[in-house]
């Protein structure tokens, strides 16, 4: 297989980035020790709920516009120094001019977190769950994408947000870009 010149400078981008970010993740450990109580220390938990909204039309069945909450009470353990498997549960509603839509689901996620300071980090995370929505019967398999950005404000605690990227696969496909927030604790 012959690359041409674009192939090469993805490639070295990609490797750029992975080099940088593994010297970030370096110098990071020294900021995690500071100030902040040590979130994402091995043998760590973290307890957060995550909430977000969004205005938006949906493609699947159903009435396409309104407005959907969701709330996703969350334990995280810390396996190793930053990098966390964890679980939630979704609780969500869709609010329509129609029958309102009400969700349930479980998932689990990976991630590590990332200091930028001696207050503030990343933790991106990566989330595969099954859900069930009563609107129309459907069951789905959801992929979810986060990075919220978190302030510790005290040891022990933080609050922050960020993006995030949910996509249901299933009897229909939807993909959902959102703001959330989040609020936590650790011990």
């Amino acid at each position: 297989m012959k690359w041409n010149r674009m192939q090469w400078q993805a490639l070295a981008l990609g490797a750029g980035l992975v080099l940088s970010l593994e010297a970030r993740a370096q110098e990071a450990d020294t900021l995690g020790t500071q100030g902040s109580g040590n979130f994402g220390g091995m043998g760590q938990i973290a307890i957060t709920s995550d909430l977000y909204g969004t205005m938006a039309y949906t493609s699947v069945e159903g009435p396409g516009d309104g407005f959907s909450i969701s709330l996703k009470p969350s334990v995280d353990y810390f396996l190793k120094e930053n990098l966390s498997l964890g679980g939630s549960v979704l609780l969500a509603t869709t609010i329509t001019d129609g029958d309102d839509d009400v969700s349930l689901g479980l998932r689990v996620r990976g991630g590590y977190n990332i200091w930028l300071n001696e207050k503030v980090s990343v933790w991106p995370k990566l989330g595969l769950g099954v859900a069930h929505s009563g609107a129309g019967d459907r069951t789905y398999l959801e992929i979810e994408l986060s990075a919220p950005f978190l302030v510790h404000l005290a040891p022990h605690f933080f609050v922050g947000g960020g993006p995030g990227l949910v996509t249901q696969l299933g009897d229909g496909t939807l993909a959902q870009l959102h703001i959330s927030t989040v609020v936590g604790g650790y011990f």
